[in-house]
């Protein structure tokens, strides 16, 4: 079976990204593991050096997360009730990072599906803190971001944005052409044309993306005189795509300083579901 990670911190968002995932799966034998992290703050009067919360606060506040996992899964056997899946609730006094990098330390999944904004929400953008940092942190899981308007009609186009300039193992497009294959999807590569052209190096690492899709529907496409942002949204929204994706270099801090300001720049635009994969070692 699978085991889907679902991140909640019961907002409307956090449930619309577990609707879309049960929904996305439906067809599929998973597990859901629906993952609550809280802090407590109630500390003993005797350990202001060295702060330790009150035992009758953290019992409070495992008791109330424990009981709204119980209300969101009773809700959800109601109203979304499939055979083949299978609702586990997890409650953590733990950074919401923390308590994720434990987790799937703990046992392999299939991927994390979170909500672009929080309980608080944002007004000038579509990606809320939390969202930037599993994107960043979390580097050994593919992530998939939902916007919270978004509701799952189906699979059919999944733009994968690149710019060739680093070689793709296949391994790295593990859980994309899997996913692209259960839903029927096909693939847009999309690359964004800074001006000076392909390399011979970007045409090398085209050709072997090219080779990596080969039993994938798949298309590439450039555009060119536009900022990377703007163009995934020209793009996506002229061909009415479903899906972006794009895969994250991890082991160095300038590149992952460019994603960072990409992800909150294409959370101005984006207003389909994201999907972060991380280039393995």
């Amino acid at each position: 079976m699978k085991n889907i990670l679902l991140p909640t911190d019961f907002s409307e968002n956090a449930w619309n990204a577990i609707i879309y995932a049960i929904t996305l799966y439906k067809d599929e034998a998973c597990n859901f593991y629906f993952l609550h992290a809280y802090d407590v703050n109630d500390y003993h009067d005797s350990s202001k050096l060295t702060p330790i919360p009150a035992k009758e606060a953290l019992k409070k506040a495992l008791d109330l997360a424990n009981h709204d996992l119980q209300r969101l899964m009773e809700i959800l056997k109601i109203t979304y009730h499939n055979p083949l899946h299978v609702f586990h609730s997890l409650a953590e006094n733990k950074s919401l990072i923390a308590a994720i990098s434990s987790e799937i330390n703990s046992k392999e999944y299939e991927c994390i599906v979170i909500g672009t904004q929080g309980s608080t929400g944002a007004y000038q953008t579509l990606y809320g803190s939390n969202t930037i940092a599993i994107m960043e942190q979390i580097k050994n899981c593919p992530i998939l971001a939902i916007p919270s308007h978004v509701a799952f009609s189906g699979l059919s186009e999944i733009v994968l944005v690149n710019g060739y300039k680093n070689s793709q193992k296949k391994n790295d497009l593990k859980y994309l052409i899997k996913l692209a294959n259960e839903t029927n999807a096909s693939i847009r590569m999309l690359y964004i044309d800074e001006g000076s052209g392909l390399s011979e190096n970007q045409k090398k690492n085209k050709s072997l993306l090219d080779a990596h899709l080969e039993n994938v529907p798949h298309s590439f496409h450039s555009l060119a005189h536009v900022s990377v942002p703007v163009g995934i949204y020209c793009f996506t929204e002229s061909r009415g795509s479903d899906m972006i994706a794009f895969i994250n270099k991890k082991h160095s801090f300038f590149e992952n300083l460019l994603f960072t300001h990409l992800y909150r720049d294409v959370g101005k635009y984006a207003l389909i579901p994201v999907l972060v994969l991380h280039k393995k070692s």
